[in-house]
């Protein structure tokens, strides 16, 4: 038993830590993320948007700068991104928008109209 909870420990003390680490790519990082404030699911549904608003437009949330900037703005902003163009369906630039703010589950991305085609 006390090495169980000894291992329980040490790897509880491991993922907190690593939940606390900074990787990825800057313009699919969540805020949380960047400001190493620790991160979970929420932030993967963040990455899930700005992947979503680079298939629509061709280019991630703040191409137009460079990673370094990009990281600060993110982290200083706290999630404020760029919307998708209005060219897009209502249901793709709402389901964009949930991502930066609600951070909806997974499972409620799933039964979203953009996902199950419904303008």
């Amino acid at each position: 038993y006390l090495g169980t909870c000894l291992e329980d420990n040490i790897l509880s003390i491991f993922m907190d830590e690593l939940l606390r680490s900074v990787h990825g790519t800057p313009y699919w990082m969540a805020p949380e993320v960047i400001n190493e404030s620790g991160y979970g699911r929420k932030s993967d549904i963040w990455s899930v948007g700005c992947t979503v608003f680079e298939m629509a437009t061709g280019k991630p949330p703040l191409a137009s700068m460079d990673r370094a900037a990009a990281m600060f703005y993110i982290g200083a902003h706290r999630g404020l991104m760029p919307a998708l163009p209005r060219r897009f369906s209502s249901a793709a630039v709402e389901f964009v928008h949930a991502y930066q703010h609600e951070r909806p589950s997974a499972l409620q991305l799933l039964d979203h109209p953009f996902v199950k085609g419904k303008q």
